[in-house]
């Protein structure tokens, strides 16, 4: 709401307020109980008087209630508090402590009376003055000597009262102060609030004036109505709600860009009484008020007929047919009395053409109207002789020649606008709901039909109409802030600024329509209509010199309107803007003005961005971040919702704007970069801000001009160069980062206890702990927003890289052989039946293993292993997943840098090419950086691979060495089957299955089949003296591998028996040896023993179902005789009864330290056997003649 509505709030609360404590019976008064109001004027006595009586119980004073008042005025405005009385300044509501405590500096009384004075205080002879006037006017010398008659017929001549006095000085104090809120605004402000009419002289408040509207509408619309026009039937509420305002669809349809379909043939018929009826609700007049009116006007108009009605007449009708009686109290009534008074005198006495003789007899006159107490007692002829003075004066002044020749031209149009004006306007209003704040009504277009009755009276032409129609739309809008009024207003303006078909006359008279206005510290005068143009450009040009600030989210649809009719009439009333920065030469005035605005409301942002980061310089944030993360949203407002329509009218708007936006804040980065050392998390967000910000304004430039860069704004652009100083901070940054990363990668590692993380995710924390710091690590990498190449992405892999290589080579170091699980290899003996059980055997020492050993074994169970391998497994789908995403957010980071160039090619004047196809086409260059990734995958394959290769010998060998390695067949086939391993077997699974992951399970349980196989094997070959296995005992054996490979392929739940009958083949052959006959078995090994001397090189033992050391260990372990023989023939190998093969049984199984695994004998070198034992010629000769020997001796 403006400043002028409130004041006109202001008096009227206070008039109200004042009216209830003077009539309440609080103060008591000298003369009666209660304080006659009628002789009071509350708008000239101090508030604070009156509350003091109140509180003081003294009588109430009206003089010296009317002096406080108007000694108040010389006085800034005061505030109670409990440290004094704050003084508050005109311009600002905001306390700014106590008064001074200097005297004040005095004033003249000569020029307080100079100043509060209207009327003289010595009233000039009347008679001399009436015969300067012509005598060719009609009934002059008459109407003086009337005059001076009944000015003497009174007690004599009186002073004007003083309440012209008082009026005068509260109109002067009222421009006193607005004189010095004016004079704290900026020279070319322009006051938007009023259109700065002739000021009133009588102190007419704005509900007097209001009254007066409504009897002039009253006076013009009653000779149209019939005589009792008031019992019509209203409108229905169903017809009321359908009947829809034509001035609303016409602004409707301009707003939707509608066309609307051809209107009636005829003008809707207008309810005259309903919409008069609605009208004085609207003008908050009282019913009977209303009555008043209508009952003190109906004769008048009826005398009047088709002729012209003027206002004075008006107000002399009502002052002659109203009487006392007609009012409900005496307030009212001489409230009525006065305000007729100040329209007569408004109308009449300050008239040009009245001379100073004149106006001294008709201020008399007037005065006696004014005074009520004095108009009630010479009621009658006295009354009628005053008014019919005053009448033959204004018919008089109506029958003057018309200065303009219009039809039904008056002498009031001319010589009272001003005062005509302002009741056409207060009438205009009526067009607004009063309940519904900023709407308009439904009846608008029959309101504003039914005013065009009062045209002839107020001197209203069609184009009056249309710019008071602006108006008052503009003027609703300053109250209410409803935009889609302002919408009206500027779609209406263009109609009165196009419209050119108006008569020379009548353009005359529109231009005698003068208001004054005030621009630059000038003041000057203007006709109605260009002032309301002129107005509304101001304040569109005072809108758009800050746009960024005054047009938001509510009332953003209108900066096109506001825009559009500044281009096209802007120019006409402003001509002086002076911009800052070169523009082209030969630019219009439209051009360069919208060139201003662009400039002025840039300017403006960024200043209110400054003072911003001032207030916020404590809040941790460094204020160049700050600032260029406001103008990055500065720019976007920009680009989104100004560029594209400035641009439709001023090609170079956009350019302008992104251009300021990256000077101003080059200017305040360039000092700040010229001292970075190092890459800080504050330094980081000022770099990564100027770098989103100069890539933001490019993009936007870009998508605006494309290539094109040939503009005048050029030249102030100055590239920031954001990786001349980041480039080798970002490289410090990252080596530190790595050094971090590989210090937490080997702190997590050795302190890992190889736990699984849940039950859902089975890895090892440490492995989760090391990602998330990578992942933290990148995307700081990432968001930094800072300008990079191939050569920090390339560093970042490598510190990735490195420190997964260290975890994983950790895991590696904590691994042992598996070979030092195997059991020792027994002496390889014969076998013979112990017949003297009383003989101590021998015992066969067991591998030792070193202490370092087996602190690592005690990491290295089946449980952790699997842990292991999860890990190892999760490492290589993060990394996948990791490359993943680090290659897109690389793409999507040289995608933004796209326009990194486009400043840098602006300063040099080269063409501007987008770059990001050369952007995509390095795609392939940079995946081959991720071959360091590659690295890791092989290490941690080959990680896994020893780990899965150790677990099966760790579970078989170690963890079932006694149920299954020592246990099975010892002693005898047939009481240790597999019965007493198999269980155990199967728990192991069971716990492997359900910690491995479903990638690994097979592979797990694969190797756990595999050391079964190898296990059953080293039972069948090196299982010590303690086994011997005879033929009938092979399908026992057969019995027991087939169990064992149904537990690896579960019904089919498990292995696939394809790979399981492969890791069996080599015992199914040694089980089938076993079935042999010894002489088959003794020839093959003949044969294998050949082929081995055969070679002229020695050959990598590999071991077959028909090798020479398979062959050899199946004869040591058959339960033959002619076996047994053969071997103590041949290799003398001593007797397994004399052989114990277990540990004693209070003791642990100790295997041979790593260092001696290699230096036992390994039962015989079948080399060095042969050699020893001649040709193999002579070797077959012995071998059968041990044969036949075997065959005819006894065992």
């Amino acid at each position: 709401m403006d400043a002028c509505y409130m004041l006109n709030r202001f008096h009227h609360d206070r008039h109200n307020l004042l009216e209830y404590l003077l009539s309440s019976g609080l103060i008591r008064s000298r003369s009666a109980a209660s304080i006659d109001l009628a002789g009071v004027d509350l708008d000239s006595i101090s508030p604070d008087y009156v509350i003091e009586c109140i509180l003081s119980g003294s009588e109430f004073d009206p003089s010296e209630a009317t002096r406080r008042y108007f000694e108040s005025l010389r006085y800034p405005i005061t505030a109670s508090s409990s440290q004094g009385k704050p003084l508050f300044f005109l311009s600002s509501p905001d306390p700014t402590g106590s008064p001074p405590h200097r005297a004040a500096p005095g004033v003249s009384t000569t020029e307080i009376a100079g100043k509060n004075t209207i009327h003289p205080q010595i009233i000039p002879d009347v008679s001399s003055k009436i015969n300067v006037v012509s005598t060719s006017e009609n009934g002059i010398d008459d109407i003086a000597s009337e005059i001076n008659e009944v000015s003497r017929s009174e007690k004599g001549i009186r002073n004007v009262p003083n309440k012209f006095n008082g009026v005068s000085m509260s109109e002067n104090g009222t421009d006193s102060i607005e004189v010095s809120m004016e004079g704290h605004k900026p020279s070319n402000i322009v006051d938007t609030t009023s259109l700065n009419l002739p000021e009133l002289t009588t102190g007419l408040r704005d509900v007097d004036m209001q009254e007066a509207a409504y009897e002039v509408l009253l006076a013009c619309i009653l000779p149209t109505l019939p005589q009792s026009f008031s019992a019509q039937p209203p409108i229905p509420e169903e017809k009321r709600k359908d009947k829809k305002s034509l001035l609303l669809k016409r602004l409707r349809s301009k707003k939707e860009g509608k066309k609307e379909g051809p209107g009636p043939p005829s003008e809707p018929e207008i309810c005259y009484p309903d919409i008069l009826n609605l009208i004085r609700a609207q003008m908050e007049i009282s019913e009977a008020m209303d009555e008043l009116m209508k009952q003190g006007l109906r004769s008048f108009s009826q005398r009047k007929g088709d002729e012209q009605i003027s206002i004075p007449f008006i107000s002399l009708e009502l002052l002659h047919s109203i009487s006392k009686l007609d009012f409900q109290t005496e307030r009212s009534r001489t409230h009525f009395i006065k305000r007729q008074a100040n329209i007569l005198e408004e109308l009449l006495l300050c008239s040009a053409n009245t001379d100073s003789n004149m106006r001294t007899s008709l201020g008399i006159l007037l005065t006696k109207i004014r005074t009520s107490e004095e108009w009630v007692v010479n009621s009658g002829d006295s009354q009628v002789e005053v008014l019919t003075v005053i009448q033959r004066y204004a018919s008089m002044l109506a029958d003057s020649a018309p200065k303009f020749n219009l039809h039904g031209e008056s002498y009031c149009w001319t010589s009272s606008y001003y005062f005509n004006m302002r009741l056409y306007e207060k009438l205009l209003c009526t067009i607004f709901d009063v309940l519904e704040e900023g709407q308009i009504v439904e009846e608008a277009e029959d309101i504003l039909e039914l005013m065009k009755l009062t045209w002839p009276t107020l001197g209203v032409t069609q184009e009056l109409h249309d710019a008071l129609i602006v108006w008052v739309l503009f003027e609703k809008f300053n109250e209410t802030g409803q935009v889609l009024l302002l919408k009206y207003a500027l779609h209406e303006i263009e109609k009165v600024i196009s419209k050119s078909s108006y008569e020379s006359n009548e353009e005359a008279y529109v231009d005698n329509i003068l208001c004054s206005i005030e621009e630059d510290g000038h003041k000057r005068n203007l006709n109605l209509v260009d002032t309301v143009v002129f107005k509304i450009c101001a304040w569109c040009r005072f809108q758009l010199e800050d746009y960024h600030l005054r047009f938001s989210q509510d009332n953003y649809p209108v900066f096109g309107d506001v825009l559009k009719l500044m281009v096209m009439f802007g120019t006409q009333y402003h001509d002086k803007f002076e911009v800052m920065k070169i523009i082209a030469p030969g630019t219009s005035l439209e051009m360069k003005m919208l060139h201003f605005f662009v400039e002025k409301s840039i300017q403006a942002a960024c200043n209110r961005v400054t003072k911003m980061t001032d207030n916020i310089a404590s809040s941790g944030s460094h204020p160049l971040a700050v600032i260029a993360n406001e103008l990055d949203l500065i720019a976007e407002k920009e680009f989104t919702k100004f560029s594209t329509i400035l641009c439709s009218y001023y090609s170079e708007a956009g350019r302008v704007a992104f251009i300021l936006l990256h000077l101003f804040y080059g200017e305040r980065l360039k000092s700040f970069l010229e001292e970075i050392t190092h890459l800080s998390e504050p330094l980081n967000a000022v770099l990564s801000a100027a770098n989103n910000l100069e890539l933001s304004l490019a993009r936007k430039l870009y998508s605006l001009y494309g290539e094109s860069l040939e503009s005048p704004m050029n030249q102030y652009v100055d590239p920031y160069q954001i990786p001349n100083f980041s480039s080798p901070l970002i490289l410090q940054w990252i080596q530190a980062q790595h050094e971090k990363i590989l210090e937490w990668t080997n702190r997590a590692v050795e302190l890992e206890d190889w736990e699984p993380l849940s039950s859902n995710k089975k890895q090892a924390n440490s492995a989760v702990e090391v990602f998330r710091i990578m992942e933290e690590t990148i995307e700081q990498f990432f968001s930094s927003n800072l300008p990079m190449d191939t050569i920090h992405l390339r560093f970042l892999l490598i510190g990735i890289s490195r420190s997964l290589e260290a975890y994983v080579l950790h895991i590696v170091d904590q691994q042992v052989d598996k070979t030092i699980l195997y059991p020792s290899k027994p002496i390889l003996t014969r076998y013979s039946e112990s017949t003297n059980h009383f003989i101590k055997r021998k015992h066969i020492e067991q591998r030792e293993l070193e202490e370092k050993v087996t602190v690592k074994l005690k990491s290295l169970t089946v449980l952790k292993l699997c842990v292991k391998l999860n890990t190892l497994r999760y490492i290589r789908n993060q990394l996948d997943s990791m490359e993943d995403s680090i290659t897109e957010s690389w793409r999507h980071l040289q995608l933004g840098l796209s326009f990194s160039d486009y400043f840098p090619c602006i300063f040099k004047g080269h063409k501007f090419t987008s770059t990001t196809k050369n952007f995509l086409a390095t795609d392939q260059s940079v995946d081959e950086l991720f071959t360091v990734f590659d690295d890791v995958r092989r290490s941690s394959i080959e990680a896994s691979e020893k780990i899965l290769d150790f677990i099966g010998a760790r579970a078989i060998f170690l963890d079932l060495r006694q149920s299954f390695l020592f246990s099975l067949y010892h002693g005898s086939v047939d009481q240790a089957r597999s019965e007493i391993f198999i269980p155990q077997l199967d728990q192991v699974l069971d716990r492997i299955c359900d910690l491995i992951i479903d990638e690994l399970r097979d592979q797990v349980v694969l190797s756990i089949c595999r050391a079964s196989m190898e296990g059953f094997i080293w039972i069948l070959l090196d299982g010590g003296p303690s086994r011997a296995f005879s033929e009938s005992n092979v399908e026992h054996m057969q019995e027991d591998l087939t169990i064992l490979k149904d537990l690896f392929i579960a019904n089919g739940h498990g292995l696939p028996p394809d790979e399981v009958e492969m890791e069996s083949k080599l015992v199914h052959q040694i089980l089938d040896l076993y079935a042999l006959k010894t002489e088959t078995i003794i020839e093959m090994l003949m044969h294998a023993s050949e082929q081995a001397n055969g070679n002229s090189k020695p050959a990598v033992i590999t071991r077959t179902g028909k090798d020479a050391q398979t062959l050899l260990r199946v004869l040591c372990h058959k339960k033959d005789r002619g076996a047994s023989k053969f071997l103590k023939l041949q290799y003398q190998f001593p007797r397994s009864s004399e052989y114990d093969d277990l540990p004693e049984s209070n003791q642990t199984p100790k295997l041979p330290s790593l260092s001696g695994i290699f230096k036992r004998s390994q039962s015989i070198d079948w080399s060095s056997t042969l050699t020893r034992q001649g040709s193999l010629k002579s070797f077959k000769k012995k071998f059968q003649e041990a044969a036949s020997e075997i065959r005819n001796k006894p065992w």
